[in-house]
């Protein structure tokens, strides 16, 4: 089957438009400029409802849809990519809408402190506190789902490892999307079939945010942790990312831990296509198919 017509012209824009911006030789604010005036093009679900909250000392964005702001009952943490140098939870709102859409909870994406301003720890610290103060509000969700795309699936493992250490209560799943979970960058992919990611920027972002830290630390690098007693996983990638490894090698690596782990692999796309749900068909149906997973785990 050949491939849509709006698939090949949305990969000609990312490769046109943000490759070339994604590169050290670009100020990190331009690049975070750039990058959330770009974002402001992805598809929105409608009727999705974007608000900012406080989840302790953590600023979030809260979303709803018409089906589940009675019903605060079960919701997702979402960690927003970016390697962790750039994003925020408004340059993820289409991806994060559509899982409150479609899995029928409420989403918290928190504004997580970036690097190199803020280096590791400072972004894990963001995230256990937003964890931490989610589960203790008034109306505290009966079930949760930590979920994350490219350094914000990195940073969601990390957080379960460190909810799994702390005896705190677990997340029913961990959703991620592309995860980036080796800050080494040792088993990278040809760059030239990926038209979003670059070698060098990713080791910009790895040097930004490890700042005197060790590449394999494992709370930086998960891949490197003791992966065992942690929730089910899924795990979604494209085949022509250069990162494709560390879905890879997260999913063998949980497997082996004894976690309930699967790897979801879609042919010809690239790192953190799912962004481009209600625009490209094989984006909509991966989100699709990562609410289904999250809506079974949140039953």
């Amino acid at each position: 089957m050949s491939e849509p017509l709006v698939t090949r012209a949305s990969r000609f824009a990312v490769r046109a438009l943000l490759k070339p911006v994604l590169h050290p030789a670009v100020p990190i604010p331009l690049q975070r400029a750039w990058v959330s005036l770009a974002t402001r093009t992805l598809r929105v679900p409608r009727g999705v409802r974007f608000e900012t909250v406080q989840l302790g000392a953590v600023s979030a964005e809260r979303v709803t849809h018409g089906h589940n702001r009675a019903t605060p009952r079960t919701a997702v943490l979402f960690f927003h990519g970016g390697g962790y140098i750039l994003g925020s939870p408004r340059t993820h709102r289409s991806i994060a809408g559509r899982i409150a859409l479609l899995s029928g909870a409420v989403a918290y994406v928190p504004r997580y402190r970036l690097a190199p301003e803020h280096p590791f720890p400072a972004a894990l610290e963001d995230a256990v506190a937003a964890y931490r103060a989610l589960m203790a509000r008034d109306d505290a969700p009966r079930r949760v789902v930590v979920a994350g795309d490219s350094a914000g699936g990195g940073l969601a493992l990390a957080l379960a490892l460190r909810v799994r250490d702390a005896g705190l209560a677990q997340p029913r799943g961990l959703a991620l999307v592309s995860p980036w979970v080796d800050l080494t960058c040792s088993r990278l992919g040809d760059a030239r079939g990926d038209p979003l990611l670059r070698a060098s920027w990713l080791r910009q972002a790895a040097a930004g945010y490890l700042r005197g830290h060790r590449p394999d630390e494992p709370l930086a690098s998960p891949i490197h942790a003791d992966l065992s007693g942690l929730p089910p996983t899924l795990i979604q990638c494209g085949t022509a990312e250069m990162v494709r490894e560390d879905s890879r090698r997260l999913s063998d690596a949980m497997r082996a831990a004894g976690v309930s782990a699967e790897l979801d692999e879609h042919a010809g796309m690239w790192h953190d296509f799912q962004l481009y749900a209600g625009i490209v068909p094989e984006a909509t149906a991966a989100v699709r198919g990562l609410s289904s997973a999250i809506s079974a785990w949140l039953a």
